[in-house]
């Protein structure tokens, strides 16, 4: 732009209108003396645009720069949320701010490459388009411009001045004397316009308070906004901190730069890894944007593989390591130091504590510290006295040579790689430390004494709750350090059912510790691995892994451990129906629990020996092995496994139809569960419960305890345990005639069940199908179902169950007037009811046959 003149006969100071014509101009334009519009308002009549330009002349004819907003660049996406947000904060019509006229500073802060600039020019075109101001200054401070030093205060004055119009040799060179006649100028402005509009200065890229604190405007409905990595205490208006984008606006970004016949655009899954390796970052975004855009046969996945560093992050106009450590120019050696470590945090987030920890701080200056690279938006703070690194940033911590390099001890010095190793096992001794210190609560007995470090039991597990995602990518380290933290996790990650986790944490601990030879705790892996794998029934492999567990702890002369291992094994044995072995590895774990004298390890081992009696109907004797182990748990305080002990012995009780005491045993299990905060024994509790009141015929008690068993067991994750609810509670239903809502439920049952790739499951579940059905009137769809059961019943050995079934098929037989076949089936059921030894089943099948014989022949 070229001087400006004062136009003859305009007297200096005042403001002249120029209004240019453009478009289609066949028409009659007309020139008005006065036209209304603000600075650079283009008013469109049919097809002839005016522009109207107010300006403002200068005595000496200096060149102006109001309107220099830079061009927007590129699509804007995911940001309609935040830039509304920031019109709403710099609309200079509604008065935010306080009263008329006062001065309104708004703030837009996040990390290096968030797209803080561009959105503070988004909103600066939009308040453009809106007419909003008189002018638009625009500043960039170079706070963090990698190679170039950033602005004084005093030159950032100088350069809106010389925006202004303003002759700066005229001047006071005393800075806060030339924030006067900055301030002038800016009411001058606002004066010289139509409609007397304000202001707005939009100062970027600012990293200090020095740089800004003479841009304030003055009185007159101004507007500063200024961009900065920094949470600058800016006061007045307000503020607004950018994060990422969405997974889906990060995508828009990359199909953005793509033409519109691009195959790649389709690439979903291409994209979304590209989106996720870019950390969902504007900058990186756009970078990623601009390969693809150069290198046409490059599909997305592959360019996420080499985007895998850093440095790659570069487009030849933009260079992500050097925004990041433009970030850092202005932080203490400390700060440098303390975020070159940080990036060695194995987990997603870090406590203060356990930052303190790993970066050799007391806590106190580790915290004033990390507030400081908060500020910074180099770390983020998810909740309070937590802290996170952008995955992207703390890569960028990690190739650091210059910040991490001296013990924390002796001042010596050190290679970067041994002090990032240091600060790694530093942090996985504090989480190891902390988390068996957790692990001790957790199974504490009455008389003993946990470490101090927690209060009691659910402060420990809200501590486990909280940190558990940073305790597994301790145990991902595969470090020596957190050689032991999966078996000291093993009692949370049962409690939570996390199996999944825990699997992958023991199978990893367990190479470990064959490595460092070490063989008992070789074995705990294998014991706590096969636990894990019975849990998500993958059975063979836990009954293996058991196996291996008790043969070292044979080889190594542990009979307590053995006696543990024998007891583990015999559970996995019983899932598999393997019965008669399961009830000797008990035996064997009960006996060598007693010669060791451990009192809680037998408990165990007779309640578990009880649960097995019990599945091959030798009930007398699961009734004694169970209330063994329930006073046994009852002198050692164990809660949880007196729990356990009063659930186990309501089901046998049952079977025997001591009905009334099986009911005060669950009813005592589900208060204990429940104390003890485990939500899936609870479940199990009130499944058992309310198959107790159904044999009472307590069917609406039943059914609302069925049906909170199965919201716990749905809520905690268990298919398998929900299926049984189901098909109880398709049971109970059936008792009382609901027979619609039955058969949905044994179908739901049924289908769990083949999910769960558990035939004896499915086998019952069509089996109480059929009986619904049959009470519905469906008597060739009830057959279909009992025939499907005994397809299943075939290859499992169950002779009970399969009694069970040919008794519901003989009963709609019978209801079919086929006498013949349902005398065959009747008979066979009798038959195998009076080899499992119940006898109730039998006289009813007995009852039933009875009729069948004495009925009248239905004729031909």
């Amino acid at each position: 732009m070229g001087p400006k003149r004062t136009p003859e006969g305009t007297p200096p100071g005042t403001a002249r209108t120029a209004n240019t014509v453009g478009g289609d101009v066949s028409g009659n334009a007309v020139q008005a003396e006065r036209v209304e519009g603000g600075a650079g308002n283009t008013t469109t009549t049919n097809t002839t645009n005016v522009t109207h330009t107010t300006v403002v002349p200068q005595e000496r004819g200096l060149p102006t720069a109001l309107q220099g907003l830079p061009p927007l660049v590129g699509e804007f996406v995911g940001r309609e949320e935040q830039l509304q947000e920031l019109l709403d904060l710099v609309d200079p019509t509604t008065g935010t701010g306080g009263a008329a006229g006062a001065v309104v500073v708004s703030a837009v802060a996040g990390m290096g490459g968030v797209g803080k600039t561009a959105l503070a020019l988004r909103a600066a075109h939009a308040a453009w388009e809106r007419g909003w101001f008189s002018a638009y200054l625009f500043v960039d401070l170079h706070g963090y411009t990698p190679g170039t030093d950033p602005l004084t205060g005093a030159g950032a004055l100088d350069a809106l001045l010389r925006r202004t119009g303003a002759d700066l040799e005229t001047m006071p060179p005393d800075t806060a004397e030339r924030a006067v006649f900055y301030r002038s100028a800016l009411v001058d402005l606002s004066l010289a316009d139509e409609r007397h509009r304000p202001v707005l200065v939009i100062a970027d890229n600012a990293h200090h308070t020095d740089q800004i604190q003479h841009l304030f405007p003055g009185a007159g409905g101004h507007r500063l906004l200024v961009t900065s990595r920094e949470a600058l205490p800016l006061g007045g208006g307000g503020s607004l901190t950018l994060d990422t984008l969405t997974p889906k606006a990060a995508v828009k970004v990359l199909t953005g730069h793509l033409p519109p016949t691009d195959a790649r655009r389709q690439d979903d899954e291409g994209l979304e890894a590209l989106a996720g390796r870019c950390g969902y970052l504007p900058l990186a975004l756009t970078i990623a944007a601009a390969l693809l855009a150069r290198k046409t046969r490059l599909n997305p996945a592959r360019l996420a593989v080499r985007l895998g560093e850093l440095s790659k992050f570069t487009d030849g106009r933009h260079d992500l390591a050097a925004v990041f450590e433009a970030s850092l120019a202005h932080r203490s050696a400390e700060e440098r130091r303390v975020f070159a470590l940080l990036g060695s945090n194995p987990g997603t987030d870090i406590s203060t504590d356990a930052a303190a920890a790993m970066v050799g701080l007391q806590v106190e200056d580790a915290e004033e510290v990390l507030e400081e690279l908060a500020a910074a938006h180099l770390i983020t703070t998810p909740a309070e006295g937590r802290w996170a690194m952008h995955d992207l940033v703390a890569a960028h911590a990690r190739t650091l040579t210059q910040t991490a390099t001296r013990t924390l001890q002796h001042g010596d010095d050190l290679e970067p790689a041994d002090a990032r190793q240091q600060a790694l096992e530093r942090v996985l001794a504090f989480y190891t430390h902390m988390a068996d210190a957790a692990d001790h609560h957790l199974r504490a007995l009455p008389g003993d004494t946990p470490p101090e470090v927690f209060s009691g039991r659910e402060q420990a597990l809200a501590w486990l709750d909280t940190e558990i995602g940073n305790l597994l990518a301790c145990v991902h380290t595969a470090h020596h350090t957190a050689m032991h933290l999966p078996s000291i996790l093993a009692t949370y990650l049962d409690l939570r059912r996390r199996f999944d986790d825990a699997i992958n944490a023991h199978t990893r601990a367990r190479d470990l510790i064959q490595q460092a030879g070490d063989t008992r705790g070789e074995a705990m892996a294998w014991t706590h691995l096969g636990t894990a794998l019975r849990q998500v029934r993958r059975f063979e492999e836990a009954i293996n892994a058991h196996t291996r567990a008790r043969d070292l702890l044979q080889q190594a002369g542990d009979t307590r451990g053995e006696a543990m291992a024998w007891n583990n094994l015999g559970n996995a044995l019983r899932q598999v129906r393997r019965f008669e072995e399961a009830i000797n590895a008990h035996s064997l774990a009960r006996d060598l629990r007693q010669q060791t004298g451990g009192t809680h390890g037998e408990a165990s081992a007779w309640n578990n020996l009880g649960t097995a009696l019990g599945e091959v109907r030798r009930f007398e004797e699961a009734i004694d092995a169970l209330t063994r182990a329930r006073d046994l748990l009852q002198q050692t305080g164990g809660t949880h496994g007196e729990a356990s002990a009063w659930g186990n012995l309501g089901n046998a009780l049952r079977e025997v139809r001591r009905f009334e005491e099986a009911i005060d045993a669950c009813t005592r299990a589900r208060h204990l569960f429940q104390q003890t905060g485990d939500a899936h024994g609870e479940a199990s509790a009130w499944g058992n419960l309310g198959n107790a009141l159904r044999e009472v015929r307590r069917f609406e008690e039943a059914i609302d305890a069925l049906t909170r068993a199965r919201h716990l067991f749905q809520q905690t994750g268990d298919a398998h345990g929900e299926a049984s609810a189901w098909g109880n509670l398709g049971n109970a239903l059936r008792e009382v005639r609901r027979f619609e809502e039955a058969i949905d439920a044994c179908t739901r049952a049924r289908d769990l069940y083949q999910q769960a790739g558990d035939t004896h499951g499915e086998a019952m579940a069509w089996t109480n199908l059929g009986l619904a059905l049959h009470g519905a009137q469906r008597p060739e769809d009830a057959l279909q179902a009992f025939s499907r059961a005994l397809d299943h019943r075939a290859s499992v050995d169950d002779a009970h169950g399969h009694a069970q079934t040919l008794q519901g098929m003989g009963q709609t037989l019978t209801a079919l007037a086929r006498t013949e076949q349902a005398a065959q089936a009747l008979t066979r059921a009798l038959e195998l009811f009076e080899t499992t030894g119940d006898d109730h089943q039998a006289a009813r099948t007995r009852e039933a046959l009875d009729q069948l014989r004495h009925a009248p022949d239905p004729g031909p």
